[in-house]
C-alpha cells in the first residue's frame, strides 16, 4: 500500500481498496483521525485522499499507528479473498487504537 503524508493532505492508494469492505473499513478510520476531512475515492486509481485542516491533526498522536500498519501490510501487499478477514483485524485494531487517541 501507497501512502502519502503533507500536513492538510492524506492518501492511500492499493488494490486492495477495490474491496467495498476493506474500503469502507479504511474510510471509518481515516474519519476517525479527522471528523472534518473531505474524504473522496477514486476507483481507477483505488486510492482514498483526505484534505484536512492542517492544524486538526497531530502527527505526533499518529506516530504509535506504524505498527500496526506494518503488521497488515504484507497480508495487503500478497492480497487474495483469502486473507479479507485479516485484513480487516488489522484495519480493527487500527481503528480501536484511533478511539483511544481522539
Amino acid at each position: 500500500m501507497q501512502y502519502n503524508y503533507f500536513p492538510g493532505r492524506l492518501r492511500f492508494r492499493d488494490p486492495v481498496l477495490r474491496d467495498s469492505d476493506i474500503r469502507e473499513a479504511a474510510l471509518e478510520a481515516v474519519r476517525l483521525i479527522c471528523p472534518q476531512a473531505q474524504i473522496t475515492y477514486k476507483e481507477s486509481t483505488a486510492s482514498i485522499l483526505a484534505l484536512y485542516p492542517e492544524d486538526s491533526v497531530d502527527a505526533e498522536k499518529l506516530k504509535p499507528l506504524v505498527p500496526l500498519l506494518l503488521k497488515i501490510e504484507p497480508k495487503i501487499r500478497f492480497y487474495t479473498p483469502k486473507k479479507k478477514e485479516a485484513v480487516l483485524s488489522g484495519i480493527s485494531e487500527i481503528k480501536k487504537f484511533l478511539l483511544t487517541i481522539v
